[in-house]
């Protein structure tokens, strides 16, 4: 019997995803991409900003009325349209966050197969492990917290038991997700760190890269930074969650930091890894942002060893304090987030340059008649001529061209 999946918003959306597929599939299900041979479909959602919010509802209305495969709809879009989900698409199945992690039982119930096939799909060669759902922070903007509810943590024995399961299946690579990974384990007892984890998934055979998915500087300290550059596993790549330079929007979005504070942790962040890939999530247009305050960002953003930028126009999402405050006219909006966005690609360009001819270890992710595709430690993507039998195996290439601000090519090193 096959399935097919979707997925909108975070990383932690993706690991989930990924862990119904290897569920499912262990139980004797097909994964398929195409929905017309499927029986059944998942879709995990996201709403997280109003645009996010619209894709998903648009997705699920096209679906419902052009295919007769019955779907099911799980995730934050669940969590906020509940009522209005279930008297309009009554032969879907929805599921809040709370209800996640009984999906894969109901979906069996439901599609109940009999074959003893073991599938597995390779749906991704890097895998993605959500060990931290949930946030305890309020910051003024963000919809998140009402959504997960407070922050909670995997446990260490459970993280390490999934990710022993994800190297026995060729998994070289391990994305660490969560909703505020930084968190991780302060909620445990004995109370745990995310340091403290990453130092206990080096001794996991099979996995060669460990990456961290975005880091809130509010937990970040130097020992963390230190302590993490005696990794070897660690990947060469970090992405933080700035979301603005200006010290007066900072505390508009009540985030509690300085811009100050954020270029000492990406200083001594470059100084342990001067290799890495730095990038950072920024908002533009956050209510009342003056042309000043927004020019401090573009300054602090020229300042800081930052290689790449993820630029959200600001969102609106009611319920939230920011929601509350006077919106920027839409063409300053724009045109703010046009701005950082040209920037950030300037950046990415620049330090794909500056990586030309030089040799990184990464994992083929990609391989068809015409070319493979390498997923490097600092995260570039580095096309090279067709190999075979390499897919999720560690190799070193050299990166000798820049195509564009996504894509090198280069050679097998």
């Amino acid at each position: 019997m096959k399935f097919v999946v979707e997925c909108f918003g975070c990383r932690s959306n993706q690991a989930e995803v990924q862990e119904w597929i290897v569920e499912l599939e262990g139980r004797g299900y097909e994964l398929t991409t195409r929905a017309a041979e499927a029986t059944f479909g998942i879709l995990n959602t996201c709403s997280v900003t109003e645009k996010a919010e619209k894709d998903v509802l648009r997705f699920i209305g096209r679906t419902y009325r052009h295919t007769g495969v019955p779907w099911l709809v799980a995730g934050c879009t669940v969590s906020r349209e509940r009522a209005g989900l279930d008297q309009k698409y009554r032969s879907y199945f929805f599921f809040d966050n709370r209800e996640k992690q009984r999906l894969v039982e109901t979906a069996c119930e439901l599609f109940p197969v009999d074959s003893r096939l073991i599938y597995h799909s390779a749906f991704r060669s890097r895998v993605f492990l959500k060990v931290q759902d949930g946030c305890n922070f309020r910051c003024s903007f963000c919809i998140v917290p009402a959504l997960r509810g407070k922050a909670r943590s995997l446990e260490p024995k459970e993280v390490l038991a999934k990710a022993r399961r994800y190297a026995g299946l060729g998994y070289r690579e391990v994305v660490l997700t969560g909703i505020n990974l930084s968190s991780y384990g302060y909620d445990l007892f004995p109370r745990q760190t995310l340091l403290d984890l990453v130092a206990a998934l080096q001794h996991v055979r099979g996995v060669e890269i460990i990456r961290l998915s975005s880091l809130d500087p509010r937990f970040i300290r130097y020992h963390f930074i230190k302590e993490l550059a005696a990794m070897p596993k660690v990947a060469d790549s970090f992405h933080f969650s700035l979301q603005s330079g200006s010290d007066a929007v900072i505390r508009r979005m009540n985030r509690g930091s300085r811009g100050a504070e954020y270029l000492r942790i990406l200083s001594h962040f470059r100084d342990y890894f001067p290799e890495a890939n730095l990038g950072a999530d920024f908002i533009a247009g956050f209510p009342g942002e003056s042309e000043r305050q927004f020019q401090e960002t573009v300054a602090f953003i020229q300042a800081a060893p930052l290689n790449y930028l993820h630029v959200f126009p600001f969102s609106p999402r009611p319920g939230t304090k920011a929601a509350t405050l006077e919106p920027l006219p839409p063409p300053v909006l724009r045109a703010r987030a046009a701005e950082l966005k040209d920037l950030g690609s300037q950046m990415k360009l620049a330090y794909r340059d500056r990586c030309r001819g030089k040799i990184f270890s990464g994992i083929l992710i990609e391989e068809n008649p015409h070319y493979a595709l390498v997923v490097t430690r600092n995260f570039l993507s580095v096309r090279v001529p067709p190999l075979r039998g390499f897919k999720k195996r560690k190799l070193h290439v050299r990166v000798e061209r820049v195509v564009n601000e996504n894509l090198c090519e280069g050679k097998i090193a």
